[in-house]
């Protein structure tokens, strides 16, 4: 008797929880498989400013441009870019007409462009790495 309440309880609870997750994704940790894409000073009029109005400067490892769904000051993890570009967390402190419309992906995913500080570290990240990534929603 005490292992059917025990079921039943862990089935409830189970079912409570992954109901929550899906009304507010963002109360969890979310997995997303993305486009990831870089960008760097020089190319466009911005340069390495941003579209946070708290944030004067973009910074490596630290900055990404994300689509309008996720807030500026939303924190991300990249597990493929940890020790690459910083730990692998990165917080949202940009936009782009590029994230915005998913373009990378051919608006099939969300998009997520990673500052990096010059044009050769975009080129060798670029190259050397999957164009789809899991990225992780560690915060809202």
């Amino acid at each position: 008797m005490r292992l059917l309440i025990l079921l039943s309880v862990l089935a409830c609870s189970s079912c409570t929880m992954q109901s929550l997750s899906q009304k507010s994704p963002f109360n969890t940790k979310v997995k997303y498989t993305a486009r990831v894409t870089y960008y760097s000073v020089g190319q466009d009029k911005w340069g390495d400013r941003v579209a946070c109005p708290r944030t004067p400067r973009a910074k490596e490892g630290i900055t990404v441009a994300a689509h309008p769904d996720f807030r500026f000051g939303t924190q991300i993890f990249i597990p493929e870019l940890k020790d690459k570009i910083g730990n692998g967390e990165f917080i949202v402190q940009d936009r782009g007409s590029a994230v915005k419309s998913k373009k990378a992906s051919k608006g099939t995913a969300y998009v997520f462009d990673v500052f990096v500080k010059t044009q050769k570290e975009l080129w060798r990240h670029a190259y050397n790495k999957p164009m789809y990534m899991d990225v992780y929603i560690l915060t809202e």
